[in-house]
């Protein structure tokens, strides 16, 4: 689905810091290694994800072009901080460690659910169902945390059975041991759970959990940037206003993680109420 362009806009365009304004172009950097985030298309060239459609969107707003550059994860906060790049967008958690030295333009949120069997008629939305089964994931995630410190504890207050984790070393070897019948059910970000669908051998289905963290994601640029993320706020709301997030939403299947009011910093600004175990 091809998104629609937007006209530029000169109030935008003047929000923007002088340096960028001059040049017409913002670097931006990323790790094109995570569909439906951002993935290489088949040319090998072309990034494309929910994401670049949300960029290409904001680029059109602020009246500038957009230099991408695709580097390991690890090395985005730094090339902010160093200047290397204006801003980096890589489906990232807001997190309070993070806002230290970067500032977050919010643009959705970040939701874990429940991936099983579509004909696993063990498992439902309620967190319950899930006890005395078995999980698999890689040890050290956020994943296997949560089914430590909240899907456990819960079972425990339930009387019921605790819930078995199996570890492998990849997320990946996590998914065929679930298609196999080794494990039960993994858990999954939601944002790519239809690319997992698509790819499941085996029909899948995901659940969204009450139980889990929500979180905030968000593109970043540097701390002391704030001109820069004001101006990347106020196109983000316009290309809300044009409609245009809605339709990106739609055709990469990821409502469920739709943010309504962007802000700047939320996990702070704007902090989230968990749900308690």
């Amino acid at each position: 689905t091809p998104m629609p362009t937007l006209k530029a806009d000169p109030a935008l365009n003047a929000m923007l810091p002088e340096a960028i304004r001059k040049a017409g172009v913002i670097q931006l950097a990323t790790d094109a290694q995570y569909p439906p985030c951002e993935s290489f298309a088949e040319d090998g060239k072309t990034i494309v994800g929910w994401e670049p459609d949300i960029w290409n969107a904001m680029a059109q707003k602020l009246g500038v072009e957009l230099e991408v550059s695709s580097i390991a994860f690890a090395g985005l906060i730094p090339g902010v901080q160093s200047k290397r790049f204006d801003m980096a967008m890589e489906c990232m958690a807001d997190t309070v460690e993070r806002e230290k030295v970067v500032t977050f333009i919010n643009v959705a949120f970040i939701i874990a659910g429940v991936v099983a069997l579509e004909n696993d008629t063990r498992i439902g939305d309620d967190p319950g169902t899930l006890c005395g089964l078995k999980v698999g994931g890689q040890e050290g995630t956020t994943h296997i945390d949560n089914v430590k410190n909240l899907l456990n504890p819960y079972c425990e207050k339930q009387g019921k059975p605790l819930i078995e984790i199996v570890n492998f070393p990849s997320a990946a070897a996590a998914q065929v041991a679930l298609y196999s019948g080794r494990v039960d059910f993994i858990t999954y970000e939601l944002i790519g759970a239809s690319e997992l669908k698509r790819k499941a051998p085996k029909p899948i289905k995901v659940i969204p959990m009450d139980i889990f963290p929500r979180k905030y994601n968000g593109m970043i640029v540097d701390k002391d940037n704030m001109e820069l993320a004001e101006a990347l706020l106020a196109a983000l709301k316009a290309v809300h206003k044009e409609g245009v997030y809605d339709l990106v939403m739609k055709k990469w299947e990821i409502e469920a993680i739709r943010l309504d009011e962007p802000g700047i910093n939320l996990t702070t600004t704007r902090p989230l109420t968990q749900a308690k175990p």
